[in-house]
């Protein structure tokens, strides 16, 4: 599954970009059939180097603020090994405005550089040219984990300054303004504040959950001095429950609350509504993984891929617009068949209620079973005793 969704990838940036790739022999076409199919330097690069690749698209965000729990993984678990294939083909270096991998370039110039002059396009330049020979000048710092130049990137850090570009060292990038929860360390990097807040917060909660059961057990342990009140209130307690009609037990588990009248019908009206939404939505969702299955798995991953580079963003927009455009019939279908099926599903469910509500009235005891009403009643004002005419002539007719 890898390579199948790395092989697009690289056939976008390929066409769109203006780049060959350099293991496609003069005058063939490495992606021209499918029976016909050759291995890119990327995927093969990828397929026969150990460790987890750069070009899978897995990568972070670059100024996310850190929570506690990734501060505390990234100090106790190791950072997971980073492997960055690269091109033998030297004459990248030379290549001003063509787009190209990350994994493309060669060891003699192995950072892609974005150019600044020209959208999506890049240059394979050595460590101290980043920032120069027409790249963004803002990106100056050469990333070993992606090789690829890309901006100042301070873990926590609000405002970060970079080496002026073709600067070597190992300082190249440093903060001046940490985010807030943070402090500006003499190095230059973000460390996190309150560290001992939530130690204290800790330590709290553990006192008061041992507290909390020492209660608890106190409680439990004293005499019990008036049984006969606590024997009435657990019969009362008892008689509120719901049971069964002759027997008085209390109903199954399994009861069906759908189709059984445990607490009248507004109870089963009630779960009835919670079942239709269920199977509203699980119809819906079978049904989009029904086109997805059937169709093309891409409608699964469309908009979810991460971009770590800027020329890795490119290929992901590219290649989400291409196939967003050459699957957008299956959205209007899946919307179309949403309506229809919301629309007649809700008359469908608005008619079984009905019935079920009339069917329920008239088998059973319920809240109409003690209401009366009458019909014919002369007209009143508002000094006359209504309720007592009333309760007279109704005592009256029915002695």
């Amino acid at each position: 599954m890898l390579f199948m969704h790395m092989y697009p990838l690289t056939a976008i940036l390929a066409v769109h970009c203006g780049l060959s790739s350099p293991t496609c022999p003069a005058g063939e076409n490495c992606f021209a059939a499918p029976e016909h199919l050759r291995w890119s330097l990327l995927q093969s690069s990828a397929k026969q180097t150990a460790g987890r690749a750069t070009s899978n698209l897995e990568a972070g965000h670059d100024m996310q603020k850190p929570g506690l729990l990734k501060y505390l993984a990234d100090e106790l678990l190791p950072a997971p090994k980073t492997v960055v294939p690269q091109s033998n083909d030297t004459s990248l270096c030379e290549a001003d405005a063509e787009a190209a991998e990350q994994t493309f370039c060669p060891s003699s110039c192995p950072y892609a550089a974005e150019m600044s002059n020209e959208f999506c396009h890049f240059r394979c330049v050595q460590s101290n040219q980043c920032g120069l020979l027409g790249t963004v000048e803002n990106a100056t710092i050469p990333d070993d984990n992606v090789m690829a130049c890309r901006h100042c990137k301070v873990e926590a850090c609000a405002k970060c300054v970079a080496a002026a570009p073709g600067q070597v060292g190992e300082k190249l990038e440093h903060c001046v303004k940490c985010m807030p929860g943070y402090t500006l360390s003499e190095e230059g990097e973000c460390e996190m504040n309150g560290i001992s807040v939530f130690i204290a917060i800790g330590v709290v909660g553990a006192i008061a959950a041992v507290g909390i059961i020492w209660w608890y057990a106190m409680i439990c342990s004293k005499p019990c001095v008036n049984p006969e009140g606590v024997e009435y209130g657990l019969q009362g307690r008892h008689r509120m429950k719901l049971s069964q009609p002759g027997c008085g037990e209390p109903y199954p588990l399994t009861t069906n609350l759908l189709t059984t009248n445990v607490a009248g019908p507004a109870t089963m009206a009630f779960f009835r509504y919670e079942a239709a939404i269920l199977v509203w939505a699980i119809v819906l969702l079978l049904v989009w993984l029904g086109f997805a299955f059937f169709v093309s798995m891409d409608l699964l991953t469309l908009g979810t891929r991460i971009a770590s580079t800027p020329q890795l963003l490119c290929a992901v927009v590219a290649w989400g617009r291409k196939r967003q455009m050459e699957l957008v019939w299956t959205k209007v279908s899946w919307l179309a068949f949403a309506y229809v099926f919301s629309f007649l599903g809700a008359i469908a469910y608005g008619i079984q209620q009905t019935k079920m509500i009339a069917t329920v009235n008239d088998k059973d005891a319920t809240m109409t079973s003690f209401a009366l009403k009458l019909e014919g009643l002369p007209k009143f004002n508002g000094k006359d005793p209504v309720e007592e005419k009333i309760t007279t002539a109704v005592k009256k007719a029915t002695g």
